[in-house]
C-alpha cells in the first residue's frame, strides 16, 4: 500500500541544502529523495532515478541506491553526527532496471536499519537484512582541515651510498635471462617512441609492453634466478618533476606494467628510468644500492617516489 498507511508526511523542504551545511554535498545525480514519510519507528521513501539517467548496466543503479539511503538520516542523527554506511549483511537483488523506488527503512539495532526495496508499482527489486551506519561527527565533515587530504606523488633526492655498498651490474640480452644466476641483471627497453611505427603511437606502445611482458615472465619463470634482481632500464619514461615532461611514452607502459608485475613479486625486479647523460649509467650501480625498487637518475642525482601532499588550487 502506498502511501503507507497511518504514516505521517516527512517535511523534506530544504533537505539537499541541510545536507549541504552539513558536510553531504550531493550532486544532482543523486538527489533523488523525493517524499518521505514515519510510523514508529519505520521510515518509507520514495526515490527516483532523474531524467536522462540511464539506469542500464547496473543491477541497481548507484544514485538510486544512495538516495534511499539518505531516508536513513531521518531514523536518528540529530545529535550533532552523520551517520554513513558501513556493513552490509544479507543483500538480495530481485529485479533490475528500476527507475523509481519505494524503501521501507526499520531500525534493527543500534545505528543498524533493515530494507525492503520495490519498484514503482510494488514489485519487489532488493532487500537488505542489515545495513550497520557509522556516525560520523559533523565537525569532520564540515572542517577547515581537508584541504591536506589529497597526496601525490614527489620524486625525492635520495643520499648516494658509500662505494663499499655499490653492487656489480651485470648487462645482458633478454634470450640470456636465464643464465643470471645473481646479482642485479639489467635489461634495456630496446622500444622507444622513435622507433617501429613511429606514425602511431599506439603501436609503439603495443610493442612496448609486449616487451616487457615477456622479459617479466622469463625472468619470473626461470627459478634459478631466485638470488638475483632483474632491472628493468627505461630512458624518459617518467616526469620526475613539474619543468619535465615525459619524453618517452611508450617506454611510460613498461613502467605501467613492471609495477604491477613487482607487487605480485616482491623484491625480484627493480625499475629504473634514465635521462639521456652518460653519468646515468654510472650511478645506476649506485642508485641500485639504496635497494628502492623504483627509481630514476636525473643528471646525476637519484630520486625515488614518496607520497607527499598535494595543494589543491583555489579554483
Amino acid at each position: 500500500e502506498w502511501p503507507p498507511a497511518g504514516a505521517k508526511v516527512v517535511d523534506l523542504d530544504g533537505f539537499y541544502d541541510q545536507a549541504a551545511d552539513a558536510g553531504f554535498g550531493y550532486g544532482p545525480v543523486f538527489q533523488g529523495l523525493r517524499a518521505a514519510w514515519r510510523r514508529g519507528d519505520e521510515v518509507f521513501a520514495e526515490v527516483v532515478l532523474p531524467d536522462g539517467v540511464d539506469a542500464g548496466g547496473f543491477g541497481l543503479h548507484p544514485a538510486l541506491l544512495d538516495a534511499a539511503l539518505h531516508a536513513a538520516g531521518l531514523t536518528g542523527g540529530a545529535d550533532g553526527t552523520g551517520r554513513l554506511p558501513f556493513a552490509w549483511s544479507g543483500v538480495r537483488l530481485h529485479a533490475s532496471g528500476a527507475r523509481v523506488l519505494r524503501v521501507r527503512l526499520v531500525p534493527s539495532g543500534p545505528d543498524e536499519v533493515s530494507l525492503t526495496v520495490a519498484d514503482g508499482a510494488g514489485a519487489p527489486v532488493a532487500t537488505v537484512d542489515s545495513l550497520v551506519l557509522r556516525p560520523v561527527p559533523l565537525d569532520q565533515l564540515t572542517g577547515d582541515d581537508h584541504d591536506n587530504a589529497l597526496f601525490g606523488i614527489d620524486w625525492v633526492p635520495v643520499p648516494l651510498a658509500d662505494g663499499d655498498d655499490v653492487p656489480a651490474v651485470e648487462w645482458a640480452e633478454v634470450g640470456a635471462l636465464a643464465d643470471a644466476l645473481s646479482g642485479f641483471v639489467a635489461v634495456a627497453c630496446p622500444v622507444t617512441s622513435a622507433s617501429g611505427s613511429a606514425s602511431d603511437p599506439v603501436l609503439v606502445a603495443h610493442e612496448a609492453a609486449y616487451w616487457a611482458l615477456d622479459v617479466v615472465q622469463r625472468w619470473l619463470s626461470e627459478e634459478r634466478s631466485g638470488a638475483a634482481r632483474l632491472v628493468v632500464v627505461t630512458k624518459g619514461a617518467l616526469a620526475v618533476s613539474v619543468d619535465e615532461g615525459v619524453l618517452d611514452v611508450a617506454q611510460a607502459v613498461v613502467w605501467g606494467l613492471v609495477r604491477s608485475a613487482q607487487l605480485e613479486n616482491p623484491d625480484r625486479i627493480v625499475l629504473v628510468d634514465l635521462d639521456d647523460e652518460a653519468a646515468s649509467l654510472e650511478v645506476l650501480p649506485v642508485a641500485l644500492a639504496t635497494g628502492e625498487p623504483q627509481l630514476a637518475v636525473r643528471s646525476g642525482e637519484i630520486r625515488v617516489p614518496r607520497l607527499a601532499r598535494v595543494e589543491q588550487p583555489a579554483t
